[in-house]
């Protein structure tokens, strides 16, 4: 699992923005921040991921998978949100059998993080990597490479 730190956001230049696989083709994007949507759709655009969904909680979340007529090949996730937060996104999409990838993403501590990715393995979820706001464009880079 990739951790990022300060250093690791001001150390390292900027990927070339190229993945070992294609890039995933159908992401769900979950955050309450608006701008925080069109800020990794943004950075996973630079990636040559072309859809992305967006939703505004938990609850829209689930609504938005709902009327997919295939689910996508990965979620990413923040932790803190009202009217359903992260973790009843998680458990829901594990009672639904969601076989793709899931990044989670929080402002919170890491020890909160931590326990995020105990409880999604524990509902058989497939997490491969979690990310500490703000994101950096290489810590995404970073995380998505995992998923290939």
């Amino acid at each position: 699992m990739y951790t990022e730190t300060k250093a690791s956001r001001d150390s390292f230049p900027l990927p070339n923005r190229s993945l070992r696989g294609s890039p995933p083709h159908n992401v769900l994007l979950v955050d309450d921040d608006p701008f925080v949507l069109d800020m990794l759709n943004d950075m996973l655009r630079d990636y040559g991921v072309r859809g992305a969904s967006q939703a505004r909680g938990g609850k829209s979340a689930l609504d938005a998978l709902s009327k997919m007529a295939t689910p996508p090949e990965l979620v990413m996730c923040d932790l803190n949100m009202p009217g359903g937060d992260g973790f009843q996104f998680m458990e829901e999409l594990g009672a639904r059998g969601f076989g793709g990838g899931i990044v989670l993403m929080s402002g919170m501590d890491m020890r909160t993080m931590h326990s995020a990715t105990l409880m999604a393995r524990f509902h058989r979820l497939r997490v491969i990597g979690s990310l500490c706001k703000p994101i950096s464009q290489s810590a995404l880079g970073a995380v998505l490479a995992n998923l290939a």
